[in-house]
């Protein structure tokens, strides 16, 4: 009798710990931090981002892992979209899906989904669900195995607006910009410094975005009676912005600070 007593004994623990062994599907221990999520699917025109916001019940003292895979679909990470940092081998296959590290005592946390304008018009909507799941040592959980988020990705539609910098030494523009926002997103022209005279852009525009191009003085040059010029030496600057119409907007040398054009761009 006592032998079968200890063999129940056994068995009953033997049943206990494996309800409590976090590498079992579905079985985690009730005293685990559980991240959730309302969000089940995103739409996003190529070039914007979005967030995926995770609130966590009750903040532990460790940091945390959550990993993101793509389950299936047409889209390519990196090429099409990233959705955190890369993965390394410490949270799964290096390359294969990205990983959000959540720091002790947060009580929320969030994944960062961006898209990227490729500029190519023909590729259509591309989909991807991408699967999200805690990763590691998994001291925050999700209510179950993993998230399905699908990400429809639609092509950006657009026009391009050519803009030929100028300058008259050869040597770039010192600290001076052209600058073209659009729906709030901006971005500098020239990219970097060069050594000619000239550099052409070619500005994708988006079709019905409020979009602003301006112009932006340096911050060096020479201003003093004895060595006269303009801050950022903007005596050599000058630009050629020609819109998708054939419209021609230039200025310089010396160009003058502020907008340039703006409105909604129709691309016609």
């Amino acid at each position: 009798m006592k032998i079968k007593y200890i063999s129940l004994f056994f068995l009953a623990a033997s049943l206990f710990v494996g309800c409590t062994d976090d590498d079992l599907d579905g079985l985690e221990p009730a005293s685990k931090s559980v991240a959730t999520t309302s969000v089940r699917s995103l739409d996003l025109v190529e070039g914007q981002s979005a967030m995926i916001p995770f609130t966590i019940n009750k903040a532990i003292n460790k940091v945390s892992q959550f990993k993101v895979l793509v389950l299936s679909g047409n889209a390519e990470q990196d090429m099409d979209f990233t959705a955190g940092n890369p993965m390394d081998a410490d949270t799964g296959v290096p390359g294969q899906g990205f990983e959000i590290t959540v720091p002790a005592y947060a009580t929320s946390f969030e994944i960062p989904v961006e898209t990227i304008r490729d500029l190519d018009q023909t590729e259509g909507t591309e989909t991807v669900t991408l699967q999200i799941s805690a990763a590691g040592v998994r001291t925050i959980i999700t209510p179950d195995s993993y998230y399905e988020v699908v990400l429809t990705i639609r092509d950006v539609e657009y026009c391009l607006w050519t803009l030929d910098v100028l300058d008259a030494y050869g040597d770039s523009w010192q600290g001076a910009h052209v600058v073209i926002t659009q729906d709030g997103v901006s971005e500098l022209y020239p990219k970097s410094d060069w050594d000619d005279d000239a550099e052409t852009y070619e500005i994708p525009v988006g079709v019905g975005a409020d979009f602003d191009f301006s112009y932006e003085s340096g911050t060096t040059g020479t201003t003093s009676p004895n060595q006269p010029g303009a801050p950022g030496y903007e005596e050599e600057n000058s630009y050629i912005l020609t819109s998708p119409n054939g419209t021609v907007y230039s200025d310089g040398p010396v160009p003058t600070v502020g907008s340039i054009v703006s409105g909604i761009n129709s691309c016609n």
